[in-house]
């Protein structure tokens, strides 16, 4: 189970296997929702979902999935 839950990107269900071993390989913290999580995801999205990161590592996944993630809501 992941904590502080704060950013998340939405993928394709092909796309987060690519993306969670990227993630994996990097040591990043990470967990996969699915459609019925508190996320608004429709059929055939996942969403992968990062804590709180620091800077250096913030823009490393910043750069894997090319562009910022949503805010996690509270």
């Amino acid at each position: 189970m992941l904590e502080n839950k704060s950013v998340y990107y939405v993928t394709s269900w092909d796309d987060a296997a690519v993306y969670t071993r990227a993630l994996e390989a990097m040591n990043i913290p990470h967990a996969v929702e699915s459609p019925g999580s508190p996320l608004d995801l429709s059929e055939g999205q996942l969403a992968i979902v990062l804590p709180h990161l620091p800077a250096r590592t913030h823009s490393k996944v910043r750069e894997l999935f090319q562009g910022e993630g949503e805010r996690y809501p509270d």
